[in-house]
């Protein structure tokens, strides 16, 4: 039993680069548990030794030399102690060696056995964690293992995770065997191992994906500077680069979008555009709504201290502008980090030269509360938060349009009608 276990304790060493005296120390305070179960009582203190060549296995009792006995367990007179060891003294502690019991053996072997499994699932674990620790933020291909509604099992080069449907791009499905890429956001060290959290739906993945395609990215020549995501729907990127020889978007899409089209080939339908970045908001508005053609761009503050915007469109960009359940001008806010309102407007264009205006315009104070949504009688207070939320809270904004309109961008067309019936009987007061 020695010779095996002085072979198991080496190699498990060697294999797993453990500290050998660790490895000892583990095993020896195993055993000692497994004597005081068996053998002694949970008060004992006992103290096992393996031999400095793991040979021969000895046990004793830690006893405190004392003038008169107090605990059995744990003291030793003075006379007994000086025939442990002849220049014991009061106050000392000496070890008193137990004689081995037969069973004792099969017992002190099936605790070794116990602690070498143990150290070497420990570290096993705390290799996983520190091949993957170091590489939190990168973009690592992952293989389905199984695949369910709310959850897919993963498997990423031995070590399975969930990827949860929270952090799955909507409307993708899995199937058993898929590779799919995955973005590893963060490594925790548990019980059960290391956890690898993951993930497809946050803007990080798509910076992750473009870097991937993209030399000039990973070499720090064009960058990410701004990026406004509603997974499986639609991303806007607004892109820079310090080098003024060099041409961020062009970089991004690569020839006969090449770049950009691998980047869309992982995550299924939603959109990406992908526009040129601008320190002045109302550049970046524009550039971010296009193709739509903006009249005019107003910012100001709301009631509550906030910075807004209001657009002002013909009526026939209004629904280009809006986009599908209000996400294009939703995106495009959340570039600039301002609630935009969308408004339907007839007079003159104003001119626009993205390079001729460089500094972001001033806020101007908020319009007189009469003229926002919720003055409308009639419409529903879900209706309201619904289309404030789309950037429609001005009831000018509705001048004009149609209840079949109105429905394409989250309501249904009861509701729609609903609206167009107030803005309208509003109107006329």
């Amino acid at each position: 039993m020695q010779s095996q276990l002085q072979a198991a304790i080496n190699q498990l060493c060697a294999e797993k680069n453990l500290d050998k005296d660790i490895v000892i120390d583990a095993i020896e305070k195993a055993i000692a548990l497994a004597y005081k179960k068996d053998f002694g009582s949970q008060r004992q203190a006992i103290k096992v030794v393996l031999g400095d060549d793991i040979t021969q296995i000895r046990v004793f009792e830690e006893r405190e030399v004392v003038p008169k006995i107090e605990d059995h367990d744990l003291d030793i007179l003075l006379k007994d102690a000086k025939i442990i060891r002849p220049d014991a003294a009061v106050g000392d502690v000496v070890f008193v060696p137990i004689e081995m019991q037969e069973a004792f053996g099969r017992i002190a072997a099936q605790a070794a056995k116990q602690v070498i499994s143990q150290k070497l699932n420990e570290a096993e674990r705390e290799m996983l964690f520190q091949k993957f620790k170091n590489r939190e933020g990168e973009l690592i291909t992952a293989r389905v293992q199984k695949a369910d509604y709310d959850a897919t099992l993963i498997e990423i080069e031995g070590v399975a995770t969930v990827l949860h449907r929270r952090q799955q791009i909507p409307g993708e499905k899995f199937f058993t065997g898929q590779r799919l890429k995955v973005l590893l956001e963060k490594v925790e060290l548990t019980s059960k191992g290391p956890q690898l959290r993951i993930t497809r739906a946050s803007n990080e993945f798509i910076i992750a994906l473009f870097e991937q395609e993209i030399p000039e990215m990973r070499e720090g020549l064009v960058y990410v500077a701004k990026i406004a995501r509603e997974a499986g729907v639609r991303c806007k990127i607004a892109v820079a680069s310090e080098d003024g020889g060099i041409d961020p978007v062009g970089a991004f899409v690569g020839q006969k979008g090449s770049r950009i089209n691998s980047v869309m080939e992982e995550v299924g339908d939603e959109r990406l555009d992908v526009i040129q970045f601008y320190d002045d908001a109302k550049k970046l508005l524009i550039a971010a709504l296009a193709p739509a053609k903006i009249a005019k761009v107003e910012f100001f503050i709301g009631d509550n201290g906030e910075n807004r915007v209001k657009i002002f469109v013909r009526e026939e960009e209004r629904a280009i502008t809006i986009g599908k359940r209000g996400q294009n001008v939703r995106l495009a806010g959340n570039l600039i980090d301002m609630q935009v309102d969308v408004i339907t407007y007839d007079g003159p264009m104003e001119e626009e030269d993205l390079a001729a205006k460089p500094n972001k315009e001033k806020p101007k104070k908020e319009v007189s509360e009469k003229v926002t949504i919720d003055h409308l009688e009639g419409v529903d207070a879900d209706v309201i938060a619904t289309l404030t939320e789309l950037g429609l809270s001005q009831i000018k904004q509705f001048e004009g349009l149609k209840a079949e309109e109105l429905a394409e961008i989250g309501i249904t067309l009861e509701q729609a009608e609903a609206v167009v019936k107030s803005v309208a009987k509003f109107l006329k007061h």
